[in-house]
């Protein structure tokens, strides 16, 4: 459509507003104090399990840490970028 294949940044932009808007959703509402709303946010990231993005699968830890599985790609011999195997915590 726009003449180009998205790259990895588009990708785990579009996975990190896909968390964001399923965290504010999770939150049953904001009250408008923004340390108490960013507190319920974080909180509700926190709780995400299994999220599909199109990045692959996340989990959060409760300390707030993302969990996903890495792609591992290799140089092919005409210089391409060819995927090898994904690794999962």
């Amino acid at each position: 459509k726009y003449g180009y294949v998205p790259d990895d940044v588009a990708a785990l932009t579009w996975d990190a507003i896909g968390l964001l808007s399923q965290a504010l959703r999770n939150t049953k509402g904001l009250s408008g104090n923004l340390d108490k709303d960013r507190d319920a946010v974080k909180d509700q990231l926190t709780q995400i399990k299994d999220y599909e993005g199109i990045t692959g699968k996340m989990t959060f830890t409760p300390g707030g840490n993302p969990t996903k599985c890495a792609v591992i790609v290799k140089i092919s011999d005409k210089g391409d970028f060819e995927f090898y195997k994904s690794v999962c915590p």
